[in-house]
């Protein structure tokens, strides 16, 4: 073997072990909870001129448009794990400040976002219901978890 060529190879090699380490299985739905695509092994999410695009591992890329965007879903694809399609039939809603939540499972995280990613607010309920006051106007990002499900939806105030 050459000189130099195996700290390439253990790079490359711990690279693909990184990618399929985080690999997701993700699911984008609207508003109203209607299934808008879904994909495996996604790598990276992307925002481009009003899309919302899943990059895989390998394969084609899948976009929704942004207008129709309403949340995401995530599902670890842990080594031996089956991961299934569903939905996480959580009931998200805000009126005026306070952000209300409802899950038949425990909802085990609630974290609130602005666009830069700084997280604004969190809580740990360990309940099937939660609530919480968004103080930040704009956009707001809200990562929920519940039943082993990640959902992430978008709330405009």
């Amino acid at each position: 073997m050459k000189k130099g060529v195996l700290p390439f190879i253990l790079a490359g090699a711990g690279l693909l072990m990184s990618l399929s380490a985080g690999a997701k299985d993700v699911y984008v739905y609207s508003t109203s909870g209607d299934a808008l695509g879904q994909l495996a092994k996604v790598k990276r999410i992307e925002l481009n001129n009003d899309k919302l695009t899943l990059v895989p591992t390998k394969g084609d890329n899948v976009n929704v448009d942004m207008d129709k965007f309403g949340f995401l879903t995530f599902r670890s694809l842990d080594p031996g794990a089956v991961s299934t399609v569903g939905t996480d039939n959580l009931k998200v809603k805000i009126e005026g400040d306070v952000l209300f939540i409802e899950s038949p499972s425990e909802i085990t995280s609630v974290s609130v976002y602005n666009t830069l990613g700084e997280l604004k607010g969190h809580a740990v309920p360990n309940a099937t219901t939660a609530s919480m006051t968004i103080a930040s106007n704009g956009l707001n990002i809200i990562v929920v978890e519940a039943g082993g499900i990640k959902s992430t939806y978008k709330i405009a105030r």
